[in-house]
């Protein structure tokens, strides 16, 4: 039996500006990215909408739920009253971090799939995809064979059990899609 196919309504325009909003702080433009230029420039809001008007219902339904749970995120995460379009950048990138590392599995996997339909956009652009493929400038911290030698766990002095003495253990922002 065929069930008739539900359509959602089009995103509204305070939904259009929230999209512009949360892609932005995903991969924001230059110099807050080392890439050639942000996501704003390819109109996120526009692609999020023909993706939801293509995907079957319950699809959209999730999908426009993770938008409206990320609008209002910041009254919860970081205690403003407004929403991701209303905010600064810079704590628009707090509210997706916080909301990525939410101690909460359901608020942390949607938080990714929309980080996740950000990403579906931004790797479109060829200038992306060439910067993403060109090796790394900067020079590669090796562990030193004597430290590992010497009993240490990876180059930290011995006996040293900080994570900021550890060359591979990264920063708080080492994120692959970064």
């Amino acid at each position: 039996m065929n069930r008739p196919r539900l359509f959602p309504p089009r995103l509204a325009p305070f939904e259009l500006a929230w999209t512009d909003a949360a892609f932005d702080a995903i991969y924001p433009e230059p110099p807050g990215s080392a890439l050639p230029h942000g996501v704003l420039s390819m109109h996120p809001a526009r692609f999020f909408d023909g993706v939801l008007a293509s995907i079957p219902f319950e699809q959209a339904l999730g999908l426009r739920v993770t938008l409206w749970m990320i609008a209002l995120a910041p009254l919860f995460t970081i205690r403003r009253l407004g929403t991701i379009a209303s905010i600064g950048p810079d704590e628009r990138a707090r509210v997706l971090e916080r909301l990525l590392t939410s101690s909460n599995y359901f608020v942390r996997q949607l938080a990714m799939s929309f980080k996740a339909m950000a990403t579906l956009l931004y790797a479109k652009s060829d200038a992306v995809r060439a910067a993403m493929s060109k090796p790394l400038l900067r020079p590669l911290v090796l562990v030193s064979a004597t430290s590992l030698a010497a009993g240490s766990r990876f180059g930290a002095p011995a006996g040293s059990r900080s994570p900021r003495s550890n060359p591979l253990a990264g920063g708080a922002h080492d994120h692959a899609a970064e």
